[in-house]
């Protein structure tokens, strides 16, 4: 059994590769403490002390045992009671951890540190630099952060990222000695931005700089060093700085890298038995598919089961080179042989695909083979043809309709191939692939998941963007077979070798290529053919220590016209025609020559007549990096007019040049525009709004007489990003753009601009408690001076007056959505019903009896999307009608809309009703008193909110709804440093001050309880009141305030029969009526007329299945000294 715990990150452990819960807050802290300790005892009174502080409980000790007891339980869960631990120890007079190096990442995350130093000391960079990279590839976010605010947590976390920094130079210290200076150069510059007060970092950037022939470069790195100690510190960089600098100066030798090794060195490890004749013949080797046998075997299982119709998902990982897709072509060439229909994609490298290119590329390999019948093809235009694709004409509120369909119609088409044969599809290259390339491929997991189909798809594990990430966790639900490639085993290395060069090399030779290369193939073959190229003397002068060494020297082997050549093609990209290639050298046979020597060397292949391939992305990506920066972008404006006058439908590729190259700024905007309507046709709505961002920047670098074009261009870029989830950025844009519209004076534009972003949303879509004046002021502006015949407009507009409104205590919400309603129904459009509806709801919580019109709005709102394919209104409306059951205290009913509202916002691709739908989850353990499990699910619903980036600060309504939970719990004083921060960071939003005030008066700090709440506001009038009013009504018994008291008491009493927060689906204290119950008491109410409140508290708590409350109400009523309920 092995077990391991992660702190690096996210905080958690498993037992065999199995999660394990290790519980709540305290009991994780106990694991984290001993972690910390490194193996060392640490006394129960530590422990107590570290976990509780100065309010520790009697019971402490009991309590920290109990924990003990289940963190062994979760850890060793197949020991025999009674029998020893072996995890965590008893060591009187306290307990430790007792697990391998390797059992804990900081651990071993230390020692791989340490032995980098070593190796570096004894002279060996190159196993030094692999220590160091393996000791950051265990880094997966900062240590600890579960526990930041512990001071034992904090110091030692600090300790660690302090190692991090120190494995980040350690790792360029080894890079730089083994003559890689450029590869060092991006990593350094990172680290210097980050920590711009570490001198040995700058240091080893400028040595970098320098060596990578960069002179002035690094003089001028040194200069910003200099800047940064002496504005931050007051202080002149110190003398290894200084020496530095004046040795770059002087251009000492000392500087150099050393190119060769000294007499009295060791013999080189590599030996060659003859050296190659100086004019090598054309390479004819190297095809020979080496090793993987089990994980061949493991891709035939998988397609086994996939013709059964059973777990019909692959995914392939491994770093760059390490031969993940060699392996998927020699499968899918087995396949192939026995009859599979096969289809191919690849994410591309390098900007310029249209958005998802690698289904648009599959389909056409497919749709060639096996047309479509002429309606299904129809259905599939968008990723059929780049040509034709334009504005997709979409709504916010149907756009989610019709990418549903666009994905059904995709797997409508698999569907039907695969009746006639088992069908593979590929997706290679994931980590660069876009948002709805990913969204299309686990939308296809799903509908294919009976059929005979197998997804096969590869990804480099060290490049996991997030999207990415949320990807490969929804195709986790399909149990895919996950296959991590790592390196050849020396026998395979040396067959890999003998395959690729004829040098005779001994067992030793091999041996020590297979631990330089790791095994990596790509590194391997590349090894060995510098190594046939170059000879035995110039070989083994100086051992590469890189994959991006040995390319740079096989590429410098080639002609120079023929690398000339070949970086005009890295400009193009991955694949590159030859006749756009010929169009930018103006030689068609140099073009065919380098092509020729390409091919040759291996660095290229040709996929099809008139086109050429790197072999591998980092072939590309070496000849691209080495080009500066002015040629690449000289580069980019050639290859843009050479697509263009060769391949003018390629409008995304032409837009990816013209826009880097910054050379033609109205061919830029234009081919932008041209991209991004054919990535909103695909309804790729993330790519989309990249490219109109960068056609809003190209024009604001025109100046002011662009202005009305910016604009134009920004409508478009803040509706994609409201589409594509980004709600934050497309409010931020929209702030920004409402002040130009309104400076041109075109109302008409300033219309455009304030509706662009009017997305439905179930909550406020800003941040709470706050009120956008200019937004207000421009609307109503629009509204006053907009002409006749501009109905659509207006209802647009005034729906955008009611959301900003929301929860003001003036009527003007209500009113403008009151006339956007009627003014809708009169046009009669559906949408703009469904739009104006959404504005009224929102604005129906005013009072107490606001429920059965919520219910009204909501019902007819569910019909009217349903009837018209109005996707995003038909979750919306289902959630809605969720919130009114909570609030009705009717749960089954709450629960059965909110499955049914998350299974369309999954199956439509709805990120932002999704997430909000989220929330219930952590409701419903508060409901059944589970306190830990609702906070850890209010955490996981919170982060994910964060990363989507559909929240201004998800961070407020998280610390709401864990404050609720604690606060049933007593255990509100716990929050009181939090709440501050909270209420520091929003002084005038009023809940969070009454939160604030009753997390200090819990603390026993009622002065300063007082002072938190001076001058507060009234509650807003908003889906929040009753648990608003609710916290206030609490404030104002634990500071004695009767004034207040009676206020809340008056405002609760209509909603009596309620449950705080049913209107949120997010958060909850209890029933309303016990809060009226306390009041009561505290203003002393008649005896009967507070036991009456109790009565209804327990009422409402029995409707809702919360026992605890039940019993709550029941023991207030004793104290009464009436019956219980």
């Amino acid at each position: 059994m092995t077990t391991a715990v992660r702190v690096l990150g996210s905080f958690g452990a498993a037992v065999d590769g199995t999660p394990v819960d290790l519980g709540g807050p305290r009991q994780r802290s106990v694991l984290a403490r001993l972690v910390v300790a490194q193996g060392r005892m640490v006394p129960a009174d530590r422990l107590v002390e570290d976990l509780w502080g100065e309010a520790a409980p009697p019971r402490a000790a009991a309590g920290l045992q109990s924990f003990v007891s289940h963190l062994r339980r979760a850890l060793e869960p197949g020991r025999p009671p009674r029998t020893p631990a072996r995890v965590l120890l008893t060591e009187p007079p306290g307990y430790a951890l007792r697990l391998p190096a390797d059992g804990v990442d900081a651990w071993a995350f230390d020692a791989l540190i340490d032995e980098a130093a070593a190796l570096l000391e004894a002279g060996d960079p190159a196993r030094a630099r692999r220590r160091a990279q393996d000791a950051l590839g265990r880094w997966r976010g900062p240590a600890y952060a579960e526990f930041a605010g512990l001071p034992w947590a904090a110091a030692e976390a600090a300790r660690l990222e302090e190692r991090r920094r120190l494995a980040v130079e350690r790792r360029a210290e080894a890079t730089l000695r083994l003559g890689a200076a450029p590869e060092a150069v991006p990593d350094l510059e990172a680290h210097t931005a980050a920590n711009p007060l570490r001198e040995e970092g700058w240091r080893l950037l400028a040595l970098a700089l320098y060596r990578a022939g960069r002179q002035g470069d690094a003089l001028a790195a040194l200069r910003r060093a200099r800047a940064a100690l002496t504005e931050e510190l007051g202080v002149d960089p110190g003398p290894a700085l200084r020496r530095l600098e004046s040795d770059i100066l002087a251009q000492a030798p000392s500087l150099d890298p050393a190119v060769g090794a000294p007499a009295d060195a060791p013999r080189p490890v590599l030996r060659l038995a003859a050296a190659p004749p100086e004019s090598a013949a054309p390479v004819t080797r190297g095809t020979a598919f080496v090793g993987r046998e089990s994980e061949l075997a493991r891709l035939e299982e998988a397609a086994r089961a996939a013709a059964a119709g059973r777990r019909g998902v692959v995914i392939v990982g491994g770093d760059a080179g390490m031969g993940k897709t060699a392996l998927v072509e020699r499968f899918a060439r087995t396949l192939g042989d026995r009859g599979w229909t096969r289809a191919w994609g690849r994410a591309p490298e390098t900007g310029g695909a249209p958005a998802a290119w690698p289904w648009a590329e599959l389909l056409h390999e497919l749709t060639a083979a096996v047309p479509p019948e002429p309606a299904l093809a129809a259905r599939l235009g968008p990723l059929l043809d780049d040509a034709a694709a334009g504005p997709s004409g979409a709504s916010g509120a149907d756009a989610g309709t019709g990418r549903f369909r666009l994905h059904l119609a995709v797997g409508d088409y698999l569907d039907e191939v695969a009746g006639h044969a088992p069908l593979l599809l590929v997706l290679d290259d994931l980590h660069w692939a876009d948002e709805e390339t990913l969204a299309l491929l686990t939308r296809l997991a799903e509908r294919l998941r009976d059929r005979p189909v197998l997804l096969v798809t590869t990804f480099r594990q060290t490049e996991v963007p997030e999207r990415l990430a949320a990807a490969l966790a929804l195709l986790a639900r399909h149990e895919p077979d996950r296959i991590d490639l790592g390196g050849l085993s020396v026998p395979e290395v040396a067959a890999l070798v003998r395959d690729t060069c004829d040098a005779r090399l001994g067992d030793a030779e091999l041996s020590a290529i297979a631990e330089r290369t790791a095994g990596n193939p790509f590194f391997t073959r590349e090894t060995a053919r510098l190594l046939e190229a170059e000879g035995l003397p110039a070989a083994t002068r100086r051992v590469p220590a890189g994959v991006g060494d040995v390319l740079r020297r096989r590429i410098a082997r080639l002609p120079e016209p023929a690398q000339a050549v070949l970086r005009d093609a890295a400009v193009i990209g991955r694949d590159a025609p030859l006749g756009v290639l010929t169009d930018l050298t103006g030689d068609e046979d140099a073009v065919l020559d380098a092509v020729e020597a390409g091919l040759a060397s291996g660095l290229v292949t040709e996929p099809a007549p008139g086109r050429m391939r790197f072999a591998h992305a980092l072939v590309r990506d070496t000849l691209y990096t080495g080009i500066s920066r002015a040629r690449r972008v000289r580069g980019h404006g050639r290859v843009a007019a050479a697509l263009e006058r060769h391949s003018p439908d390629e409008v995304a590729a032409i837009a990816h040049h013209y826009l880097e190259s910054g050379t033609d700024s109205g061919k830029a905007v234009r081919y932008a525009r041209l991209a991004a309507e054919a990535a909103e046709a695909r309804f790729a709505h993330a790519a989309a709004a990249d490219l109109w961002v960068r056609a809003v920047e190209t024009l604001r670098a025109r100046g002011p007489e662009a202005t009305r074009d910016r604009l134009e261009a920004e409508v478009s870029a803040i509706r994609a990003s409201a589409l594509a989830g980004d709600v934050v950025a497309a409010r931020r844009r929209r702030q920004a753009a409402i002040a130009d519209a309104r400076a041109l004076g075109d109302v008409r534009l300033l219309a455009r601009v304030i509706v662009a972003f009017d997305g439905p949303t179930l909550w406020t879509a800003r941040e709470y408690g706050t009120l956008d004046q200019a937004v207000v002021d421009a609307t109503a502006e629009a509204l006053d001076r907009l002409p006749e015949g501009e109905p659509e407009l207006r209802v647009r507009l005034l729906t955008t007056m009611a959301l900003e409104m929301e929860g003001q205590q003036r009527d003007v919400g209500v009113t403008a959505s009151g006339e956007a309603v009627a003014l809708a129904r009169e046009l009669g459009d559906p949408e703009l019903i469904a739009v104006a509806l959404n504005g009224r709801y929102i604005n129906s919580y005013r009072t107490a009896d606001g429920l059965a019109a919520r219910r009204a709005i909501a019902t007819e709102l569910l019909a009217l999307a349903g009837e018209h394919d109005l996707a995003t209104y038909l979750v919306l409306a289902h959630l809605q009608l969720q919130q009114n059951a909570i609030s009705a205290l009717d749960l089954p009913a709450a629960s059965r809309q909110l499955a049914e509202g998350a299974r369309l916002a999954d199956q439509y691709g709805l990120p932002l009703l999704a997430q909000i739908a989220t929330w219930y989850t952590g409701l419903q353990q508060a409901f059944t008193a589970r306190p830990e499990a609702a906070e850890r699910a209010y955490e996981e619903v919170g982060g994910a909110i964060g990363r989507a980036s559909i929240w201004f600060d998800e961070r407020g309504m998280l610390f709401l709804a864990a404050f609720c939970v604690r606060l049933v719990q007593g255990r509100a004083g716990e929050m009181a440093e939090e709440a501050g921060w909270l209420h520091r960071r929003w002084p005038g939003i009023e809940p969070i001050a009454d939160v604030h005030a009753l997390a200090l008066a819990a603390a026993g700090r009622t002065a300063e309880a007082r002072a938190a709440v001076a001058g507060t506001g009234p509650v807003r009038l908003d889906y929040f009141f009753d648990l608003s009013m609710a916290i206030r009504a609490l404030r104002a018994i634990a500071l004695g305030d009767r004034d207040l008291a009676e206020r809340a008491y008056a405002a609760l009493l209509p909603y009596e029969q309620h449950v705080t927060g049913g209107g949120t689906a997010v958060a909850t204290i209890g029933p309303v009526a016990h809060v009226l119950g306390d009041l009561a008491l505290f203003l002393e109410r008649p005896a009967h007329v507070t036991a009456a409140h109790y009565r209804e508290a327990a009422r409402v708590a029995r409707r809702l299945g919360a026992d605890h409350w039940v019993e709550k109400a029941d023991d207030a009523l004793r104290c009464l000294g009436s019956p219980a309920a």
